[in-house]
């Protein structure tokens, strides 16, 4: 069987070779690809290399608490900088030298800054004044460090637990989310324009009486579904390197797992919408008319999308279970909770079926408005119009 016999496959090699010499379909996908990598190296390298803040002091017993405070911060701690008196640590702020000092007070320290402290630092230099206070206090009445903190160990313990830690989990359910969302508009806007054109210059008419209709949207959808999930490979690829660059690999052995799911829910969401573009196209004659035909694919995307990024927990685990708001909103769950694995399949198995109705509707509205290219069609009148 050779391609004639398969003509939607002579217009999915046409969608893909289109694009692939389209400037601006290059161009739009090297930006990503930048904007990708910026979200994953620029904040790595701000952590990184900001150092140690400077805190300065003027005794050994601040220099002890700054030290304590540091056993806990983690990362790269705090710089003990020592002055050589309250005047040295002020100009010491000012010059900006220093985040803050740490002054011997009438019953403790005086944490100094110079327009504001940092919270976390202040609460920090607190707790360690508090721990070496205490400390000292228990040896003054016999009493070992030990003994000092016995039965005041405390423990974290979580109900479900998240396999990342809040800040990242939550930045890749919203990359997630982003990439979808922006795909599938991107390509769909891309889907409804090449529609039009083929109608305005009269292509689509010498393309329906060598092709049947329907075979024009199959390799529509198609070749457009292959070439943004190839942009969504070409994009992990990317994020991989950049985790990798930055020694963020840690991240992956939780996001690839999700990865695969998300593969899934993006190829049955993207197809249904493919389908649901090619109609918004097929409804309008002229580019003008692509504002109110797509209007309803971009409604469809929108919503999910702003449950998926900003609904509570209870509103996000309804929309995982919504065929389209599922491909953004199920990965996402299963990035910050532990979600049950018939969760998923039940899922995708809605989002298939769902997808098979919509692109069998889409397919009779695309048969019935390709070739009407006197006015611009509403939904409803597509609907009602005989069968070609």
């Amino acid at each position: 069987m050779n391609a004639l016999d398969r003509p939607w496959m002579l217009i999915a090699e046409r969608e893909v070779t289109t694009k692939l010499r389209d400037k601006t379909f290059i161009g739009s996908t090297l930006v990503m690809l930048l904007i990708v990598m910026a979200a994953v190296i620029v904040p790595a390298l701000l952590a990184g290399n900001g150092g140690a803040d400077k805190i300065a002091v003027v005794d050994d017993a601040g220099a002890k608490v700054v030290q304590q405070a540091s056993t806990t911060k983690g990362d790269d701690g705090y710089e003990v900088v020592r002055v050589a008196d309250r005047s040295a640590a002020e100009s010491s702020l000012t010059s900006g030298d220093v985040k803050a000092a740490l002054l011997p007070g009438d019953d403790g320290y005086v944490v100094l800054g110079d327009d504001r402290v940092d919270s976390g630092l202040e609460s920090a230099l607190r707790e360690a004044a508090a721990a070496v206070g205490m400390e000292a206090n228990a040896a003054k009445a016999g009493l070992s460090p030990d003994e000092l903190h016995a039965g005041t160990k405390v423990s974290l313990q979580l109900l479900n637990p998240g396999p990342l830690p809040d800040i990242v989990s939550d930045f890749v359910n919203i990359g997630l989310a982003l990439v979808f969302y922006m795909t599938a508009l991107g390509f769909g806007m891309m889907i409804a324009q090449s529609v039009v054109q083929e109608k305005e210059s009269r292509v689509v008419e010498i393309l329906a009486a060598a092709v049947p209709i329907r075979s024009l949207l199959w390799g529509k959808v198609l070749g457009n579904t292959v070439l943004a999930l190839s942009q969504i490979v070409v994009i992990a690829a990317t994020s991989l390197i950049a985790l990798l660059a930055t020694d963020q690999a840690d991240i992956l052995e939780v996001v690839a797992p999700v990865a695969g799911w998300f593969v899934v829910f993006f190829v049955l969401g993207f197809v249904a919408l493919a389908g649901l573009w090619a109609v918004a196209g097929s409804l309008a004659t002229r580019q003008e008319d692509l504002g109110s035909t797509t209007l309803p694919g971009q409604m469809i995307l929108m919503i999910p999308f702003f449950f998926a990024v900003f609904a509570g927990s209870s509103a996000k685990t309804v929309a995982s279970f919504v065929p389209i708001a599922s491909s953004m909103s199920m990965p996402g769950r299963m990035l910050t909770e532990d979600v049950p694995l018939w969760q998923p399949l039940v899922a995708i198995a809605l989002l298939l079926v769902t997808t098979v109705l919509i692109v069998r509707l889409g397919a009779r509205l695309y048969e019935r408005t390709l070739l009407q290219t006197g006015r611009r069609l509403g939904y409803r009148e597509a609907m009602a119009l005989e069968a070609r």
